[in-house]
């Protein structure tokens, strides 16, 4: 059976070293910290803005519980406020394209990030088609979902719908402001997220696709300088 991509990169770089899981509370059996652990990880921990004492937090840890992990660190709280934690391995999927500013979360992973990052984003394809129409976006470009018309919405929707997926933001209405993180805000071409990433100061060792191509996973080192 073929391995999820994000755990083949954890486990080149994260044994011996200290480890982070950003946002991976959402669905809980979506969390790296065990992977983390079972690659021989020195220490794990969660982050998560999630509030302490949230039922999320409860799931986890029982989700450690169950497998045999004692030695863990729980850390609610916005990423983007941490200012003097750092870790060796962090771990991050799934937020980029829930945040208002995916360049201010780029940033703050590259604070907390001392060697490598493992980041998987949502993507768009550059052409979308179906019986709805056509939406194209250029190599260079994002998608902004809250200046989504109807009919490119109808589009991305069915897209989507048969992907899998359920989107606030694109099949159901959502509340659009800075501090709400629950709908998607943004669909980035694969190029344009590389782009990102590196102008948030980080150099690619190496990257993938999944989940057909609509999520790309890189492997990520923070560079010396960004000066």
């Amino acid at each position: 059976m073929k391995t999820d991509i994000r755990d083949r990169f954890i486990a080149r770089v994260v044994k011996g070293k200290s480890f982070a899981d950003v946002g991976g509370l959402w669905g809980v059996v979506n969390e790296k910290v065990s992977v983390a652990h079972a690659a021989g990880a020195a220490s794990v921990s969660m982050v998560d803005i999630t509030p302490k004492g949230a039922e999320l937090w409860q799931h986890f840890e029982e989700r450690m519980k169950d497998s045999g992990i004692s030695e863990y660190g729980c850390l609610p709280g916005n990423i983007c406020e941490f200012r003097d934690t750092v870790f060796d391995v962090v771990h991050c999927s799934g937020v980029l394209y829930h945040h208002p500013s995916p360049m201010m979360i780029l940033d703050a992973l590259h604070r907390v990030t001392r060697e490598h990052l493992v980041l998987t984003s949502a993507i768009t394809q550059e052409t979308i088609k179906n019986e709805l129409g056509t939406y194209r976006v250029a190599p260079s470009g994002t998608i902004f979902i809250p200046a989504l018309d109807a009919g490119e919405r109808a589009i991305l929707g069915r897209y989507w719908e048969d992907a899998g997926a359920e989107i606030d933001g694109i099949h159901h209405a959502a509340e659009f402001s800075v501090d709400e993180f629950g709908p998607w805000w943004w669909l980035p071409t694969g190029y344009s997220l590389l782009a990102m990433c590196r102008a948030a100061g980080f150099d690619v060792l190496d990257e993938g696709h999944a989940w057909n191509d609509n999520a790309y996973t890189l492997l990520l080192r923070p560079k010396e300088s960004r000066s």
